[in-house]
């Protein structure tokens, strides 16, 4: 215990040490990390009020599908602080040099695996406490709880509630370890991939919402009244159901039925970690070896990849190809790179799937732009995030070998291209799958296709450019990890202007989209001109996006570091 105190205490201080030195571009980032806490923080809390006024008061859904709803949004969460964490952990527990060094310190390996652990736990839990705090907020001011009803349910239901997501995430990771060893990584990873699909396809096929909804409804207006019978018979097993029903009982002011659930949580949670720590204890020096071992023969599988390997004839000239070429292996020589990717893409697909049965025809106008408007930007939110995890540290990865392309006979801006060109095609392509598939639902309307084809070019350059000159201007050499990085204050400065962006695009968007389905409502042939103004409004905009930025990038990569 003492080796765990004395190692957490430095942690601590390096945490809250201050540095003497007045730096502008520190100050920007704490401002401005500052900034997006609050205006995230607040956006949050003002939509929890409004959906679930919505809910309630316009559709009358009632309190039991509400809470039925938010389990099956709870679920989905679940998922991915699970498999986040599987990531973030193989990163913290694994790939740090950190844990490299203490391996050779006299400290157990079973008080090395708590500390990282915790060290895990600790930082990534703060964008998890910041967005359910501010969803228990709005939830507790719209229904006007007690006070004691915010600090009790995030320490007792919301912590571990995402405790045990994490903690089995990293129990799940020192499972593939050892699998990994026997089997091979790509099958372990297939594998896990395979669970992730067969359990979120099994539950929603299940708890099936359309059915629920009608039963429901056959009770219309007594609605608010639990309807527990209609739940599928392993739902008093997920947390996710201890979650919402101990929202529901307390709402409904049955504290004698909310106990049993907040005790499931907590008991769950303790007997998790007492496992995971059991695990560690026995699992985890072995299975870093094992990690030393992938490592070590992750040079002959890159060897093995064909595809544009050293060596070959390249259309490009000789610095060109070395550069992209380095890209290339760089970026699947890091296993958080493209694990992470592949979990990305993975809860896109299941956004396509999801997208893909909306019907927008048969409401209103309004609630058709409403809708629609939705859709377009939470694609757009999701290009946001692809190009903030990846596009951001692409430069602050290099870390102490960045010195080796300032001291070479290497143009600056041929390594900005080489570096943003092949992510902004793949971000591209992307968003451009994304884009064709949520418009299956309303096929018939070209013209909303082709502007918003050429719209997603204009957001997914502009989000691109945003994130890689941030990354730039931002730049972090101590830390390696991609992660971490992507997680830093100035990446949190990104974030909110990435926010700013979105609003404007709804700003821009909104009038030519509610007149386009006006004018389809109303049988009224339709005016192309608005969406040739919004479009040219934003090409305007991701020009200027694109000037200013690689403008600051010439000038910072110039800079000493």
């Amino acid at each position: 215990m003492f080796e765990i105190l004395h190692v957490l205490k430095y942690k601590f201080i390096g945490f809250v040490k201050f540095n003497n030195e007045f730096r502008y571009d520190n100050f920007i980032k704490s401002v401005g990390s500052t900034l997006v806490f609050i205006a995230f923080a607040i956006g949050t809390f003002s939509f929890t009020i409004n959906v679930i006024g919505y809910l309630i008061e316009e559709i009358h859904v009632g309190l039991f599908l509400l809470h039925r709803f938010l389990s099956m949004l709870m679920f989905v969460f679940f998922f991915s602080i699970n498999a986040g964490n599987i990531v973030v952990a193989y990163s913290t527990l694994y790939k740090s040099k950190e844990v490299s060094y203490l391996m050779t310190k006299p400290l157990s390996h079973s008080n090395l695996f708590i500390i990282k652990l915790l060290d895990n736990f600790f930082y990534s839990s703060a964008t998890f406490l910041l967005i359910g705090g501010a969803v228990l907020f709005g939830y507790g001011t719209y229904f006007k709880l007690d006070m004691l009803f915010y600090p009790f349910t995030i320490v007792f239901i919301f912590l571990p509630f995402v405790f045990i997501a994490a903690i089995l995430g990293a129990i799940i990771l020192i499972v593939l370890m050892k699998l990994a060893s026997k089997f091979g990584l790509k099958f372990v990873i297939f594998l896990l991939a395979v669970f992730y699909i067969i359990s979120l396809f099994t539950f929603f096929k299940l708890t099936n919402p359309k059915f629920l909804v009608n039963e429901v409804m056959k009770h219309y207006p007594n609605v608010d009244q639990s309807f527990s019978f209609l739940d599928p018979f392993f739902s008093i097993f997920l947390p996710n159901h201890w979650f919402t029903e101990s929202l529901y009982w307390y709402v409904n002011l049955r504290f004698d039925l909310v106990l049993p659930y907040v005790s499931l949580l907590i008991l769950t949670c303790g007997f998790l970690f007492i496992c995971v720590i059991l695990f560690g204890q026995k699992y985890y020096y072995k299975t870093w070896l094992i990690s030393l071992e992938l490592t070590s023969n992750r040079e002959s599988l890159l060897e093995r990849i064909k595809f544009f390997r050293f060596g070959q004839k390249s259309i490009f000239n000789p610095q060109t190809e070395v550069l992209l070429k380095k890209e290339f292996r760089q970026f699947f020589r890091d296993p958080s790179q493209w694990i992470h990717l592949s979990v990305m893409l993975f809860l896109i697909s299941i956004f396509i799937f999801s997208i893909a049965k909306v019907d927008l025809i048969k409401t209103l106008p309004f609630l058709q732009t409403v809708t629609y408007l939705i859709i377009f930007l939470f694609n757009s939110f999701l290009i946001s995030s692809i190009t903030l995890r990846f596009l951001y540290p692409i430069l602050s990865i290099e870390a102490e070998a960045f010195w080796k392309m300032k001291s070479a006979p290497l143009n600056p801006k041929k390594l900005i291209l080489c570096k943003f060109i092949p992510a902004f095609l793949i971000t591209l392509f992307i968003a451009e799958g994304l884009n064709f598939f949520s418009h299956l639902p309303i096929a018939d309307s070209a013209v909303l296709l082709i502007s918003s084809s050429i719209n997603i070019v204009f957001i997914s350059l502009s989000l691109s450019v945003l994130n890689f000159g941030l990354g730039i201007y931002f730049v972090t050499f101590n830390e390696k990890n991609p992660i971490r990085v992507a997680s830093s204050q100035g990446a949190s400065l990104s974030f909110l202007l990435n926010l700013v962006y979105l609003v404007v695009l709804v700003v821009v968007l909104f009038v030519p989209v509610s007149e386009h389905f006006m004018f389809i409502t109303n049988n009224v042939s339709q005016n192309v001109n608005l969406f040739i103004w919004s479009t040219l409004a934003l090409g305007i905009i991701c020009f200027m996006i694109c000037f200013g930025m690689f403008s600051l990038s010439g000038k910072i990569l110039k800079r000493d570091f």
